[in-house]
């Protein structure tokens, strides 16, 4: 993709829907591009995370934990941004990602972003919200994942 591609990609991305177009531009120059095989690890739960993922193409699948057997509790794909928290603080991964097909990503690194946030700190109020009502779905999502298994624990026994 070229630059131009990259930062119309990065547009689409709701956590950046306040972005100018030269702050997706310092964004999309300074991150990496990374092309991963249908059933590679992206990340994987328990690792140390220092970055966040725009997917450019094809399907990323989100587990619970760190199996491929364990449930999927998403599926993302194009414009989606997957281990966002990373970006903002130091953190360890509470979920394992996997290429469901060939899948092209852009990786934002956690220096890139703060770098961004120094340089445009008007920016932060609105990432900062919009991270934390995304963690906070993410984490009722688990919840209501553990009461299922819990409900299925309870009917096998």
């Amino acid at each position: 993709m070229s630059l131009d591609q990259d930062i119309e990609l990065l547009s689409q991305v709701a956590l950046f829907d306040e972005f100018h177009t030269e702050h997706l531009r310092l964004l999309a120059f300074g991150a990496n591009k990374i092309s991963v095989q249908p059933g590679s690890e992206i990340f994987q739960y328990g690792a140390t995370a220092d970055s966040g993922y725009i997917i450019s193409s094809g399907t990323v699948e989100i587990f619970s934990g760190n199996q491929q057997d364990d449930k999927i509790i998403g599926q993302f794909g194009r414009a989606s941004l997957i281990g966002e928290l990373a970006m903002i603080s130091k953190s360890k991964r509470n979920t394992t990602a996997i290429a469901k097909d060939n899948v092209e990503l852009i990786e934002i690194t956690r220096t890139l972003f703060r770098r961004m946030l120094l340089e445009y700190p008007d920016l932060a109020i609105n990432i900062h919200a919009k991270i934390s009502n995304n963690v906070q779905s993410f984490i009722t999502r688990l919840q209501r994942i553990q009461r299922e298994l819990d409900r299925t624990d309870t009917v096998s026994s």
